[in-house]
Parts: C-alpha cells; sequence; structure tokens
C-alpha cells in the first residue's frame, strides 16, 4: 500500500517538471526578446558598392579609391583579379563615397611597336646622366618610393649599370627553370608576348606613377595581356628564351620609358643584411 501510494506521488510529480521546464524555456525566450536589437550583431562594414562598368578592371577601381587588389578580393570571396565581371557591384572596404573609374586604356599601335621595340636587346646606349650610387649609403628613396617585392628569390649575377660601354637597363636574377615569377606590384598586363629575340617570352606590367616593371626571358606566361594582377600573383615561369645563356629572370623598371635601378628599390635580403649589419637600422 505504501509501495502504491509512492508511486501515486512519482506520478503525479512528473508533470510538473515538464511544466517547469516549458517554464524556463519562455523565461529564456522573453529574455533574449528584451535585449537591444543589435546586441549580438556584428558592427557594420565601413565601406560603399561600387558599380562595374564595362573595360573597368580590378586595378583601375583599387588605383581610384586607394585599396590593395589584395584587400578588396578578400572583402569580395573573389579568388583571382580575372573573376571580376561587367555590372557586378563590387564592396569597397572603408571607402565613404563612391568614385568615378575610367576604363583601362591599351596601348595604341605606335605604343606596342615601340615598347617591342625597346624588349629586343637588355642593353642600350649609356645616358650621359646616370646617376652615381653610393655603396656605403641608402638612397633616400630606399624601400619606400614604391612598395615592390621581389618577383623571384636568388642571386643576382648581373646587375644594372654599365656593361662595357653600353647600360644594362635591370637585374638578372638567377634561378631555376620553371621558378614562379610573381608580380612585383598590383598592376595591369599591358604586353604578353612570346619572342625568341630579345627578352624572349616577356611581360611588362603598367603600374600608377608611369612606372612599368618588366620580366623577361620565361618559359611561361601565365598572364594575359589586359587583365589586373594583383602583387605576389603568378604571371609566368623562370626561362631562357630570347637573348640568353642559362635560365634567369631579367627584372626591369622603366618611369616614363626611361630605365631605374630595381634592387636599391627592392626591400633588403637576408643576404644583404648579413653582409652589413648597421643595415638594420
Amino acid at each position: 500500500m505504501i509501495f502504491g501510494n509512492f508511486q501515486k506521488r512519482n506520478q503525479c510529480a512528473k508533470p510538473f517538471f515538464i511544466r517547469g521546464d516549458v517554464f524556463l524555456f519562455f523565461i529564456i525566450v522573453l529574455l533574449s526578446l528584451s535585449l537591444p536589437e543589435n546586441a549580438s550583431a556584428a558592427p557594420p562594414k565601413k565601406g560603399v558598392y561600387h558599380p562595374v562598368g564595362k573595360g573597368v578592371t580590378l586595378y583601375r577601381i583599387s588605383l581610384a579609391y586607394k585599396v590593395p587588389i589584395a584587400k578588396i578580393l578578400d572583402a569580395n570571396g573573389l579568388s583571382s583579379p580575372s573573376a571580376l565581371k561587367a555590372g557586378r557591384k563590387l564592396f569597397i572596404p572603408g571607402a565613404s563615397a563612391v568614385l568615378a573609374v575610367e576604363p583601362a586604356r591599351p596601348l595604341s599601335l605606335r605604343e606596342r611597336q615601340d615598347l617591342e621595340a625597346s624588349l629586343e636587346s637588355e642593353e642600350r646606349p649609356m645616358p650621359p646622366d646616370l646617376p652615381a650610387l653610393s655603396t656605403k649609403e641608402k638612397p633616400p628613396w630606399h624601400g619606400k618610393e614604391w612598395d615592390l617585392i621581389w618577383p623571384i628569390q636568388g642571386k643576382i649575377n648581373s646587375p644594372y649599370g654599365p656593361r662595357g660601354n653600353r647600360l644594362h637597363a635591370g637585374i638578372d636574377i638567377a634561378s631555376p627553370s620553371y621558378q614562379e615569377v610573381k608580380a612585383a606590384m598590383d598592376g595591369e598586363v599591358i604586353l604578353a608576348r612570346s619572342s625568341a629575340t630579345g627578352y624572349g617570352n616577356v611581360v611588362v606590367l603598367r603600374h600608377d606613377s608611369e612606372l612599368n616593371t618588366i620580366y623577361g626571358h620565361m618559359n611561361v606566361i601565365i598572364a594575359r595581356e589586359g587583365e589586373s594582377v594583383r602583387q605576389g600573383q603568378a604571371i609566368g615561369g623562370v626561362g631562357s628564351t630570347g637573348r640568353s645563356t642559362g635560365p634567369h629572370l631579367h627584372f626591369e623598371l622603366r618611369q616614363y620609358g626611361k630605365p631605374l635601378d630595381p634592387l636599391p628599390r627592392l626591400p633588403m635580403t637576408i643576404e644583404q643584411l648579413l653582409e652589413d649589419p648597421s643595415k638594420k637600422k
């Protein structure tokens, strides 16, 4: 009899615990509804949506808004600059207003002919005003004029400067064949040419400030004319095409058509720092 009464009490208690759980659930729901609407929401991103017009490249958008290509790609979930299509609204992080962006301008026939003619030889007449660089002091623009990276890592087997009575207009970086060549800066491809003469298979990128970077003697070209490339993106592979005696990359800077020494404008390598500890400062 006692067991029977206990069983009855236990059966009667069970609905009480079920009702208690339901009551607790509603309390939690009511508390969550009473919180501020945006208490747990992530803060909105600052930026604007730019409508991509026909012929407008990601590099041109990057220049107009002064936002690196990699940052725009990341904000929009794009894998590469070539994934951009006209008609899309592109989120520009950090921007406060939509800006006008001019379409990319391809080379004219005359400009292309002049550029191709200049790629038939790495050497050119020695300019009378070639500046003499001090090896003891860093120039004031060292590493600050442009945000360049090395297109490949390797030993420089032929520097910029006099070669006999002519000027070697770039630096030759030794490397095994097919090592990946990377864009030294964000830019746009204005020339991607396969040739058995001069610079061989060569890519020319155009950047802001009328600056071009040139990558010669490649075995394979990945970049395509008219597309944007981000800094560090693969544009080809090292080779020995054109006038070359072995696999290497000829890397060149030209501003307003005039060659510049790339070495002082590139980040210092570990080898350079080890050669002179004072350069670490």
